[in-house]
C-alpha cells in the first residue's frame, strides 16, 4: 500500500512539474545540437524528447548525461525519476528522489 500511495503521490506531483511539450522534432535535430554544444540544456532535451516518445530507458540515459553537466538542476531529475516510474521501477525512482533531496537538502513532496 506504501508503494501505491508513493506512486501516486509522484507522478502527480512531477508529472506537473515536468513541462514537455508535444513537437515534431527529428531526432537527428537534437542528437546534432549535443555535438555541437554538449550541455546540460541539449542533453535535457534528448530526456525530453525520448520521454515524451516513451522510450523511457533512453530518457533515463539523457538524463543523466544531463545531471553530468549540472547536478542540481531539477529537470532531469524528474525526468529520470517518472521514467523510472513509467518502467514500474518504484523503488529505483525512490532511491533517486531521496538522493535528489539529500543533495539539495530539500523534500520535493
Amino acid at each position: 500500500m506504501k508503494i501505491i500511495y508513493f506512486k501516486l503521490l509522484l507522478c502527480l506531483s512531477f508529472m506537473q512539474a515536468i513541462d514537455i511539450e508535444n513537437s515534431t522534432y527529428d531526432t537527428a535535430l537534437f542528437y546534432e545540437k549535443f555535438i555541437l554544444q554538449p550541455n546540460y540544456e541539449n542533453a535535457l532535451n534528448l530526456a525530453k524528447y525520448f520521454y515524451q516518445n516513451k522510450a523511457y530507458e533512453e530518457a533515463i540515459y539523457w538524463a543523466i548525461e544531463a545531471n553530468d553537466f549540472d547536478l542540481e538542476q531539477k529537470e532531469a531529475w524528474l525526468i529520470f525519476i517518472n521514467a523510472k516510474l513509467k518502467q514500474g521501477k518504484y523503488e529505483h525512482a525512490l532511491k533517486a528522489k531521496n538522493e535528489y533531496e539529500k543533495l539539495l537538502g530539500i523534500d520535493l513532496e
